[in-house]
């Protein structure tokens, strides 16, 4: 999953925070004497997605736990079809304009008895994008359901792996560090130029009290009827380690 193109996934049987199904309310204690014993408050449910904190934090937390079908179901991966269809959708709708307005521009500049060879190249060119443009969208929402456990399965052979070896190469665990902080400032509300919050996200680390110079990247978007998912691969950010410098030529 290096970027979202037009491909399409769709949310699995079931989330691994959905709560499991049965009757498993507790025993009624006995009352105090004198009085009615009050109903013990229900857990509230973390919900990943209502945020991109707290979708930064869940991250942190698949990751602490070595659970890559948890850290699938952060992704765009775990979005629901509707979803996928509305963001993809927009992103060709968009896309689409932007070769209408250029094939427009470039067909008003010249008649087309005053075009020179390459600008006419040029039109045949961007009409010949169009046309694949479409048909591609239209071939990826058809293979929605052959893509999608293909997409996963990569994922989770691969994709969770390279997120764990970032790390590791940095000499870091993950579950000994702390997200000392998160920085949504380069979050947009035209995302990929659409009408869709998101951008890039920086997760700072703590181990223990000692504040780390090494951050993460996650490209976040806000998707349609299911909330905030990351949608390109996750980027350690490790600085450069500072030795001597060389001499110039000829020392």
């Amino acid at each position: 999953m290096n970027k979202i193109n037009y491909f399409s996934a769709v949310l699995s049987a079931a989330l691994l925070w959905t709560v499991a199904c049965g009757d498993s309310r507790p025993a009624k204690p006995d009352p105090p004497q004198g009085g009615q014993a009050k109903p013990p408050k229900p857990v509230a449910q973390v919900n990943p997605f209502e945020s991109p904190e707290t979708l930064a934090r869940m991250f942190h937390k698949s990751l602490s736990a070595n659970d890559a079908i948890q850290m699938m179901h952060l992704s765009m991966l775990g979005a629901p079809t509707n979803s996928w269809m509305e963001f993809t959708s927009k992103m060709y709708q968009h896309s689409n304009r932007l070769l209408a307005q250029n094939l427009a521009d470039l067909e008003a500049a010249n008649p087309r008895e005053q075009r020179t060879e390459a600008e006419q190249a040029r039109i045949f060119n961007l009409m010949a994008q169009r046309r694949q443009m479409d048909i591609a969208f239209t071939n990826s929402l058809q293979r929605l359901s052959v893509e999608l456990p293909n997409m996963r399965e990569t994922f989770l052979q691969r994709g969770f792996l390279d997120v764990v070896l970032q790390f590791k190469a940095a000499g870091l665990d993950p579950a000994q560090l702390t997200v000392s902080r998160i920085d949504t400032s380069q979050l947009t509300d035209t995302y990929q130029g659409i009408a869709m919050r998101g951008g890039p996200m920086t997760l700072w680390f703590a181990q223990g009290k000692t504040p780390l110079d090494i951050t993460l990247t996650l490209v976040v978007a806000k998707v349609p009827h299911h909330g905030w998912v990351f949608v390109q691969d996750p980027k350690l950010n490790v600085p450069a380690v500072q030795g001597p410098a060389e001499p110039p030529p000829g020392k």
